[in-house]
């Protein structure tokens, strides 16, 4: 799934509103969050309004508005409506990508199915019977979690996939755009676990290579206050501070 990335957050929407009502937004909207194909904007309608608006940036589409009166309202107000659009943002995009996902997936039964012709009846079988100690070892029939995780991460076959059951261009386009984009998300998120468990792992074996060596050196001053300031000059290196190694 995408993530909202947030650019004013919820509580600062209005105070942005009046800051910038005479000069950024008279020129444009500003763009309070996104969300995969969609963003959240607010808009200028007059000096006392705005207007808060989700929109489909790839189908260039306004799905959502709603208008506040600047003398009627409070931040807290403006603040949760921000919020249920954020909200009401991520459930529309997220719906999107799950319908993609599942379109795709059913390209993959549809292919599977093909190669497995020949055992469909003992496949219908078998799925119609109750087995109390059935092997689940076997994967004869797909699941949507060893799709998202085997063979739908495989972006080779993937899109070669679309390019298979999809044959009208602009569509098989939308399909290879989208998963490209869902699949590096989703293998980038695995990278990113992976570093960090690497990371902290090499930080551990790091740790415990780490020694402590003490030195003993001899100045000579007139005072321990006097010894201390000479061996931090010549720590620094000072070489006008002599010391005995």
């Amino acid at each position: 799934m995408s993530r909202t990335f947030r650019y004013i957050q919820n509580d600062d929407v209005l105070k942005s509103f009046i800051k910038f009502k005479d000069t950024i937004l008279i020129e444009r909207p500003l763009v309070i969050a996104r969300h995969g194909d969609y963003s959240l904007t607010m808009t200028r309608v007059s000096d006392n309004s705005l207007r808060l608006t989700i929109l489909n940036s790839e189908k260039k589409k306004k799905v959502f508005s709603r208008t506040y009166d600047v003398d009627k309202t409070t931040d807290a107000l403006v603040s949760r409506g921000t919020r249920h659009a954020c909200q009401k943002m991520a459930e529309l995009s997220d719906e999107e990508v799950n319908r993609k996902r599942l379109q795709i997936w059913k390209w993959y039964v549809l292919d599977w199915q093909e190669e497995n012709i020949d055992s469909d009846g003992e496949i219908l079988k078998a799925e119609l019977m109750w087995d109390e100690y059935v092997d689940r070892t076997k994967n004869d029939v797909l699941d949507i979690e060893a799709f998202l995780h085997g063979d739908y991460l495989n972006l080779g076959n993937t899109l070669m996939l679309i390019e298979k059951y999809m044959k009208d261009p602009l569509l098989q386009e939308m399909f290879r755009k989208f998963a490209i984009e869902d699949i590096m998300e989703m293998t980038s998120e695995d990278t990113k676990d992976k570093s960090i468990a690497d990371n902290e792992a090499k930080n551990q074996t790091e740790e415990t290579k780490k020694h402590t060596y003490r030195f003993t050196v001899s100045v000579e001053a007139t005072d321990k206050e006097h010894a201390r300031q000479a061996l931090l000059y010549y720590l620094a290196g000072d070489e006008r501070i002599k010391v005995q190694k």
